[in-house]
């Protein structure tokens, strides 16, 4: 786990060199009693393993994918197979619009039966394959498999669902990935997750030109619960709890809301990666404007509003449900692009293709599970509050390239190309003091754009 003392540590690291290097660091990892990285890093290995032989096995026969994720694949498929219209695919439609391939429910058993061989377990245990064609293609009623429908957004954002004779969908799975988060709109006790179907099936018919429902919580504005799990969350509910009985007062693993700033609506004056707003447990939605927050950084006092567009002094524009959904409904897959290698935004839409991607250096991190549950509900905005960074010396490229590259530059061209102090450029050319991580990137292109890197 890692430490929350700020203390700066001597830690001596094993990486992919032969020869381990010490750094010192302030929150370093603490490995727990049954901590082995080297095998931890075989399973899910062998896990993406499995998973490109899967696509290999796709891809050989002329096939595609809707999405895929860690250990699960939905593959383009039908009862007969032939070419479904695609924006992007390689494959034509007699009408000329472009396609993909779908394959065969038989041709997939055959791909399941292939995996049958590198199933680990005992057969009379465990039969069968080891990859599984989950129980959602079969009626549940006859048994037969049927087709179904998958929207992807992204890798951890879809949903699958039937048609019927009039074409209206109806779903059977949605991934709660990015909504989990957020409390139940209509009762914020409540568990159940009913409005993420209903959201998750107007992004559907939206996507199939049908008419979509105005959901009630639109305009409400979008809070999540997340819990005092650590001193630092802790920390600005002090001065509340001066004078009142421990009864009354914010106690550790105590709920809390979380809400989330809209851009351009945080407070003026406040540094957006900065600022959190968090309160008080409060479970009547028609209460949450009306109460007052507190930033989790500074400790001041605010108020929320979803209405304008902007922040005040005094006040933030958070998100609404709406807001989310907006983005959601809209979010591209960062990690690939479109047919003509196009990264990937909002608008699109099709067959996409995997980006190049080109090493520019390699930085050695600790656990960046520690705070899931903090990243996820919005309390944490940078990586340095995630997981900490171990710096190998021979491998930093600030002070192995950059800035031998600095030093190169007349002093005079780095103030006029960065805007930065003399004093700062003086500083990072002779080492005394690494400038902030943006004024770092900066000053990197410079240098490149110079050609002396």
């Amino acid at each position: 786990n890692r430490q929350e003392s700020d203390e700066r540590t001597a830690v001596t690291c094993y990486g992919i060199d032969p020869d381990p290097y010490t750094c010192r660091v302030a929150h370093p990892d603490a490995p727990g009693e049954y901590c082995f990285p080297p095998l931890a890093s075989l399973i899910t290995g062998a896990a993406r393993l499995m998973l490109t032989l899967l696509e290999y096995c796709v891809s050989e026969l002329g096939g595609s994918y809707a999405m895929e994720d860690t250990d699960s694949m939905a593959i383009v498929a039908t009862n007969t197979g032939g070419l479904v219209p695609c924006p992007g695919g390689p494959y034509r439609t007699k009408d000329g619009r472009q396609a993909v391939r779908a394959l065969s429910w038989k041709q997939i058993d055959k791909i399941t039966e292939r995996f049958a061989a590198l199933s680990p377990y005992d057969r009379s245990a465990v039969p069968g394959s080891i990859l599984k064609i989950e129980e959602d293609n079969f009626d549940p009623k006859t048994g037969r498999q049927h087709q179904i429908y998958c929207l992807a957004i992204s890798a951890k954002r879809y949903a699958l669902f039937l048609r019927d004779k009039r074409g209206k969908p109806h779903l059977i799975y949605r991934s709660r990935h990015g909504l989990g988060h957020l409390l139940n709109p209509s009762n914020a006790d409540s568990d159940d997750t009913d409005w993420i179907s209903q959201a998750w099936l107007n992004i559907v018919c939206r996507a199939l030109d049908l008419h979509s429902q105005n959901l009630p919580f639109h305009e409400l504005s979008a809070v999540g619960r997340t819990t005092v799990s650590s001193p630092a969350v802790m920390r600005p509910f002090e001065a509340l709890n001066n004078g009142k009985k421990y009864s009354d007062q914010i106690k550790p693993f105590n709920f809390l809301l979380t809400c989330h700033v809209r851009p351009f609506g945080h407070p003026i004056g406040a540094n957006p990666e900065h600022f959190h707003l968090i309160a008080p447990y409060e479970s009547n939605p028609k209460k949450w404007l009306n109460r007052d927050w507190i930033d989790q950084y500074s400790g001041k006092w605010y108020h929320i509003t979803a209405a304008g567009h902007h922040g005040a002094r005094k006040s933030a524009r958070v998100k609404t449900y709406g807001d989310i959904l907006e983005e959601y409904e809209y979010h591209p897959e960062a990690k690939c692009a479109n047919a003509e290698s196009i990264p990937s935004g909002k608008q699109t839409i099709g067959l996409l293709q995997r980006r190049h991607v080109r090493v520019e250096r390699i930085v050695y991190i600790g656990k960046e599970s520690n705070s899931l549950e903090e990243v996820e509900s919005g309390l944490i905005h940078s990586a340095e509050n995630v997981y900490t960074e171990y710096t190998d010396a021979r491998r930093d490229e600030w002070q192995t390239i950059i800035v031998p590259a600095l030093n190169k530059v007349p002093l005079s061209v780095l103030q006029r190309e960065s805007g930065l102090s003399r004093r700062t450029l003086i500083d990072a050319r002779t080492g005394k003091r690494r400038p902030h991580p943006t004024n770092q990137q900066l000053l990197a292109a410079i240098v490149r754009t110079l050609g002396l890197t």
